[in-house]
Formats: C-alpha cells, sequence, structure tokens
C-alpha cells in the first residue's frame, strides 16, 4: 500500500512540475481513481517536502518555477508522461555501479536520471537538466560535456562535444530518441546532434535506447543509429508485441 501511494506522489508531482500550476479538479481528472480529498492530501505532503506550495484551489510547482526555463525538456514530456516515467524506472536495472555512464540529453533521460539510484556511478551527460537532476544525489560524479548550447533540447552537441568524449571510456550509454522508424532506424532533427549521438554509439561498452511508443513509425532528417548499432530497448507497456519481436529477431534485448 505503502508503494502505491508514494508512486501517486510521485506522479503528481511530476504533473504539477510539467504544468505549473493545476487546481484540484484538474489533478482529480487526471487521476479520476483517487479522490479530491486523497490528493488535497498528497499535495500537503508534497508541500511539506518542499515540492510545491499550496494556492487556493490547487497548487503551484517550485521545480517549475525555479529549475525549468518555458518551454523546457520537462515541457515536452507532458505527452506520455506515465509512459516515459515507467521507461525510466525499468532502465535503472541497466545502470551498473562503478560504472562510467553517458545519460543523453532528453526528456525521458531527465527522468531517468531523476530515478537512478544514489550511488556510486561516474555520470557523463550533454544534458543540463539531466546534470541537474542528479545534484540531489550525493554520490554519483557528474561530467557535463562543452559543445554548443542548443536552447531546444537544453544540451550540448558539436564537435567540442566530441572532442570532450574522445579520451572517455563509457561504460552505459543511455539514449534518447525523438524518432523511430523500421526503414529508417533511429534519427533526429539536426545533423551535429545526430553526429554526437552517433559517435557515443561507438564509445559505449552497453548501449541502451529509451524509446516510448509514441516514437514509433516516424522519421526526422537525420538517422544517427540502426538496431545494429544498440543493445537494449526500454520501452513502455503499449510498445506493440511486434515490434518487440523485431528488435528480439536482431539480437536486441527487450526491457
Amino acid at each position: 500500500m505503502g508503494y502505491v501511494k508514494d508512486e501517486r506522489i510521485k506522479q503528481i508531482q511530476l504533473c504539477l512540475e510539467i504544468n505549473g500550476r493545476m487546481t484540484y479538479s484538474e489533478l482529480n481528472e487526471k487521476f479520476p481513481n483517487v479522490s479530491e480529498m486523497t490528493i488535497r492530501r498528497y499535495v500537503s505532503e508534497l508541500e511539506k517536502m518542499g515540492c510545491v506550495v499550496r494556492v487556493t484551489g490547487g497548487a503551484v510547482s517550485l521545480a517549475q518555477t525555479t529549475k525549468y526555463t518555458e518551454g523546457g525538456i520537462l515541457d515536452r514530456a507532458n505527452l506520455n508522461i506515465f509512459e516515459k516515467l515507467s521507461i525510466a524506472e525499468k532502465a535503472v536495472s541497466l545502470a551498473e555501479e562503478n560504472a562510467t555512464l553517458f545519460i543523453d540529453g532528453g526528456s525521458t533521460t531527465t527522468l531517468f536520471a531523476r530515478e537512478l539510484p544514489d550511488r556510486d556511478y561516474r555520470v557523463v551527460t550533454n544534458g543540463i537538466n539531466v546534470a541537474a537532476e542528479l545534484t540531489s544525489k550525493l554520490r554519483p560524479k557528474v561530467l557535463i560535456i562543452g559543445g554548443e548550447f542548443s536552447k531546444k533540447n537544453e544540451s550540448t552537441f558539436g564537435r567540442r562535444a566530441e572532442a570532450f568524449l574522445a579520451s572517455e571510456m563509457i561504460d552505459v550509454a543511455f539514449m534518447a530518441t525523438p524518432a523511430y522508424s523500421y526503414n529508417d532506424g533511429f534519427s533526429c532533427s539536426e545533423r551535429e546532434e545526430a553526429e554526437l549521438k552517433s559517435y557515443i554509439l561507438t564509445r559505449a561498452r552497453k548501449r541502451v535506447m529509451l524509446l516510448d511508443s509514441s516514437k514509433l513509425d516516424k522519421t526526422l532528417s537525420y538517422t544517427f543509429a540502426r538496431i545494429e548499432n544498440v543493445d537494449y530497448i526500454v520501452t513502455d507497456d503499449n510498445f506493440p508485441e511486434n515490434r518487440k519481436a523485431e528488435f528480439r529477431k536482431r539480437g536486441v534485448r527487450v526491457v
């Protein structure tokens, strides 16, 4: 029972972070199986934790107002939010303690960084929000790679980023992708972003792609990887079984 309560509080917190401000009625619509009285109690607990401030008829997220910019990465996570959270929670099982992890910039990987246990990892990232999430943890060591900054993705990219990674040996790379199709592979909209993602995959011993079902059968301008370039796919419960079979047939483990 405690686990269910903790998960529900976490989901309410995430909804508030993404939307900034919500009324109790809006939260009740988002969580129809939870009474408004219970939602009010959970919001009160979040306020005691310093995550939200209660206002007339609802609550405001402190993270939204102090940590993330308007139009930032967590705003985009509003779509398929619970699927992305599920993927983030599953992916934690692939994080090896005392290993060097690369965590790509992206909305799902930002949630993954939040879920990562407070253990001895060496984390290399190009995601500003990823690094911000890790500041609450004591044990991981965090390296942010330099390069040109993308306001849209809130991450770095370019030749300088590749040069930074040239001397890094990555044990596990947790990668994000905006689009995937069987014919065109994993793709994104910026050439230099695609080049960096491709380079990281060549540097990693274990390659993990976080792929929610909304990205299926979509193609953007630049392909950065194909099925044979990844070892694991972590996805949500809505991912079609026949598409999982495509990956398994090519030797990719599906989590």
